[in-house]
């Protein structure tokens, strides 16, 4: 097989709402360049699918006898200005054949007009023409193939895949890479292969598991992976480049992005606040998640919305008030005083020019007295952002109505503090408060992280989370998650609850009366001394899956060697501590920044129906999924070149068919 080029790789990542898609590696890796609306429409016939709604329209179009719209020989105006004395013509011309005139004015007109007043009128009708038009900017009446990370339609999926195809238009000899998600099944990927191999006639085929993708993109082996979408959540622990199947995390529902909205809407709907204002509320910058204990603005003085500078700079406990004092003022001042110097020297009065210093001092004071002081959104107790809708045009009077046309309005919205309880437990009918998103989620990745039979990589995994997803990219999403799993289940590493697990014979210092070491001289390295305070369930706990020793505690862990595969190797059940993975800083196009995707540029379906939702915004991390597609497919097609396995060619296809996928997934 010859080896595949970068420019004729194509990468394609479902999701449940916009489908990412590029064609070719850069030299440098950036965010997709082709962003689809994961919908279809119903096409004509039954099984056709279009990627836009196609609109009917009926319009009244004058003609004449010969089925011409009278319209276009009223624009050409050089053919009258050409012939000036030949109006007898038509009338010469309709006389020749009086009789099938008459019965093509009675077939399209059928009204009660005649065939004199046809010839009168140079023989025009009026009928009812249908014209077809895309609307890109309605929903109304769309198909989503795919609900929560599920396919739940094929034939909608397996379309919005060769539209996708088609609009790229790749050569023939062309890879294909598929992010897959999580929640997929074995009979799932071997459809989705069946498909590319036999519609698309690749010569390569690459299934990527997308927590697998991430991995990649962050450079690291071993990684918590929490994908937050739209409306559910993924939660995959990989460790060495593989992806543990049991105890993952998939599909969680109620843990997405639209929780927030809901939450908002649950918040500010009863203040006139529609859906799509929440949608759009949750995505601007005022929205934030705010540390564990913080006050609301508006709980205590120090958020008053024009604050004295010198009592803010004291409840914030800054210095940034007094810092230009001390920066600019003394200096000023020790400038000012050698100009006194020089002022009393060579001008001799005295008293008027201090008189003077004195009055502008007291001048600047006042007028940075009266300076207000800009607060940071979590100090402002209301703000504002700017909705922005989009109305359709109403065609003009006595004008035929033509392709819809939108315009985007924007107006300022204010929203108090209601912004910062986005992520708080939501009240159900019956005034029943649910579990918080953050607790859900918190939940999770314990669960996923304990289920991984390696111990010895627990806490690697819990020193290494990685969080995607661009439902997480609201402000404090990441800190907030942090924060409820160190409440929940991190230990603190200062107690000395598993003390008794440390091999010791020196006593402890005198500060804790040496109740929770080992007495010197006691027989066994391990001896656990029953009553030196150490609660027994908790060290049985601790140890339970190990076998004990002869004549030891239930629950010490054995120190016989051939048993050492069994030991606790740490502090397994519990984390002592949470880290996140630091994103790499070798791909600039990747790090926060607004990258605008202009529709009005290219096919605005491309990037989805105008709006807020498809007017760009932050591309950082949260994509990071395609970042690891983007590496694992020039490692796989180009350095690799199939040797590893990477992805399944098509003489494998043909030999083995389409359950051989799952020898090459990644």
């Amino acid at each position: 097989m010859p080896p595949f080029k970068d420019e004729h790789i194509l990468i394609i990542a479902p999701g449940s709402q916009v489908t990412l898609a590029q064609l070719g590696l850069p030299e440098s890796f950036t965010p997709a360049r082709y962003r689809f609306p994961t919908r279809m429409f119903p096409g004509e016939k039954k099984g056709e699918y279009e990627p836009y709604k196609i609109r009917e329209r009926r319009v009244e179009v004058k003609v004449n006898g010969n089925g011409m719209q009278k319209s276009a020989e009223k624009e050409d105006v050089e053919m009258k200005d050409e012939l000036p004395a030949t109006e007898s013509t038509p009338a010469q011309t309709t006389s020749d054949a009086p009789k099938t005139e008459g019965s093509d004015e009675t077939k399209i007109e059928g009204d009660n007009g005649t065939e004199g007043s046809g010839e009168k009128e140079g023989g025009t009708q009026t009928v009812e023409e249908i014209f077809y038009e895309e609307d890109i900017a309605s929903d109304e009446g769309a198909i989503f193939p795919m609900q929560n990370g599920r396919i739940v339609d094929w034939p909608c999926f397996f379309a919005l895949l060769t539209h996708v195809y088609n609009t790229l238009s790749p050569p023939f000899h062309t890879p294909i890479i598929l992010l897959a998600e999580p929640v997929w099944t074995l009979r799932d990927k071997e459809a989705i292969t069946q498909f590319v191999f036999e519609k698309f006639k690749t010569p390569a085929f690459c299934l990527m598991d997308s927590a697998a993708a991430v991995a990649y993109g962050y450079g690291v082996s071993t990684a918590t992976v929490v994908d937050v979408g739209k409306d559910k959540v993924d939660v995959t622990a990989i460790t060495d480049f593989v992806v543990n199947e049991h105890g993952r995390g998939t599909a969680l529902e109620g843990c997405g992005g639209d929780y927030l909205t809901d939450r908002l809407q649950e918040l500010l709907g009863s203040k006139g606040f529609t859906r799509e204002m929440c949608e759009q509320l949750k995505r601007s910058p005022i929205v934030e998640l705010l540390p564990a204990g913080t006050p609301l603005p508006g709980a205590a003085a120090t958020s008053r919305q024009e604050p004295n500078p010198v009592a803010a700079a004291q409840q914030n406990g800054q210095s940034e008030n007094q810092q230009p004092k001390q920066n600019g003022t003394a200096e000023n001042e020790e400038e000012e005083g050698v100009l006194d110097v020089a002022a009393i020297v060579s001008g001799g009065n005295t008293s008027e020019y201090l008189a003077a210093r004195e009055k502008d001092k007291g001048t600047k004071k006042g007028v940075d007295a009266a300076k207000p002081v800009r607060l940071p959104n979590s100090k402002k107790e209301k703000a504002t952002f700017q909705f922005q809708e989009f109305v359709k045009l109403e065609p003009e009077k006595d004008t035929p109505s033509g392709p819809g046309r939108f315009i985007r309005q924007t107006r300022d919205v204010e929203v108090g503090v209601e912004r910062f309880l986005s992520a708080t437990p939501k009240t159900n009918s019956g005034d029943r408060l649910t579990s918080g998103i953050l607790e859900d989620i918190a939940t999770q990745i314990h669960h996923t992280i304990h289920a991984v039979p390696e111990a010895s990589k627990r806490s690697d995994l819990w020193d290494s989370l990685i969080i995607v997803g661009n439902g997480s990219k609201i402000k404090g999403f990441t800190q907030a998650l942090l924060a409820t799993i160190t409440q929940k289940f991190v230990l603190s590493p200062s107690g000395t609850i598993f003390t008794s697990e440390i091999p010791s014979n020196f006593s402890t210092p005198l500060p804790t009366g040496g109740t929770n070491t080992p007495a010197p001289g006691l027989p066994g390295p391990m001896h656990y001394p029953g009553g030196h305070g150490v609660n027994p369930l908790l060290v049985a706990a601790t140890h339970s899956n190990n076998p004990a020793a002869p004549n030891m505690p239930p629950g010490t862990p054995s120190m016989d060697p051939s048993m050492s595969h069994h030991r606790s190797t740490g502090h397994s059940q519990m984390p002592t501590s949470v880290k996140t993975v630091k994103p790499p800083e070798y791909f600039p196009e990747w790090k926060e920044q607004t990258a605008t995707q202009p529709a009005a540029q290219g096919n605005p379906g491309l990037n989805g129906p105008p709006g807020p939702a498809a007017s760009g915004g932050h591309r950082g991390m949260e994509e990071a999924a395609f970042l690891g597609a983007q590496v694992a497919s020039k490692v796989v097609f180009v350095v690799d070149q199939g040797i590893s396995k990477g992805f399944m060619s098509r003489v494998e296809y043909n030999e083995n068919g389409p359950s051989a996928i799952h020898e090459y997934v990644m």
